[in-house]
């Protein structure tokens, strides 16, 4: 009974020495800067210190007119890029599922090299592609007998950005539909043909309920990375025009290392953390049925 005892101690200390080294990460990472940064939203922050403020920060955000539509233009961007990054990403994966395996590495790897270039080359070639004088997309436009725009500074900054930003994210979720793609048992395709059912027929009973887990997975990692987009607007509008793509990491950016304003920085970011765990729940409510994981 006691070397039961002892066997199943050193089982159990073994996991916890095999979990440790990533349990502290999460703790030094992610609970901590959490943590810190709650703490910091209560504190109003100068040049000479910083003072209890209590609830100030949370009230003066609530009653900010800017903060209100930079919380607009970020929910406008989710908007813009989670259907079509998933719907987009979704139908690739089904075309080139097609092809020869080979082939679908290649389609894979072009469609993802954009999400691990760096932003500022993509940003740079993509204001070479929106100059209003000498771009490509002007070019194009008259090329169909259409008047030159202004791509990032009027009424199309939105459209042009989320272009952008499309084709950075598009190429992750195209890999994990591919694969959830591969992952589906081919008798289910052969059963389905032999009954007589056509292509459209197949993808709507098959094809998209057995990929219901990685549409999940897409829609919520594609919500958060649109929630947190900065560095891409930052580089091409900096918020611009007259704070029409200013999102709320636009905000925090600059009230903390502009403005030195940390407290009022903390808050944002605790809200903006909020703001995202709610629409995550949502999402996985609508969602959640015949989900596995």
């Amino acid at each position: 009974m006691g070397k039961s005892r002892n066997l199943g101690f050193q089982r159990e200390w073994s996991g916890w020495l095999f979990v440790l080294p990533m349990l502290l990460f999460f703790l030094a990472f992610v609970v901590y800067p959490i943590l810190s940064s709650i703490w910091g939203s209560l504190y109003a922050f100068d040049y000479t210190g910083y003072t209890f403020a209590g609830l100030d920060n949370y009230k003066q955000l609530l009653g900010d007119s800017l903060f209100w539509k930079a919380v607009w233009n970020t929910i406008v961007f989710v908007l813009y890029l989670v259907p079509s990054i998933t719907v987009i990403a979704l139908l690739l994966a089904a075309l080139i599922h097609k092809y020869p395996q080979k082939m679908q590495s290649f389609f894979k790897a072009a469609f993802y090299v954009p999400g691990v270039t760096s932003i500022v080359s993509l940003a740079m070639v993509w204001e070479y592609i929106y100059n209003n004088q000498f771009g490509i997309g002007n070019y194009v436009l008259k090329l169909f007998g259409r008047e030159p725009i202004n791509f990032l500074g009027g009424e199309y900054a939105y459209t042009s950005l989320a272009v952008i930003l499309v084709t950075i994210s598009l190429g992750a979720s195209l890999v994990v539909f591919s694969a959830a793609l591969n992952g589906i048992p081919r008798d289910l395709y052969e059963s389905a043909s032999l009954d007589g059912a056509t292509p459209t027929q197949t993808f709507m009973q098959i094809t998209l309920p057995m990929l219901k887990p990685s549409v999940l997975y897409v829609v919520v990692t594609s919500t958060i990375g649109a929630f947190q987009v900065f560095a891409i607007i930052l580089l091409m509008t900096g918020g611009g025009p007259a704070y029409k793509t200013t999102t709320i990491l636009m905000l925090i950016y600059r009230e903390a290392f502009v403005n030195m304003n940390f407290g009022l920085a903390n808050a944002m970011g605790i809200l903006l953390c909020l703001l995202i765990c709610l629409i995550a729940f949502i999402q996985f409510k609508l969602l959640k049925s015949d989900v596995e994981y």
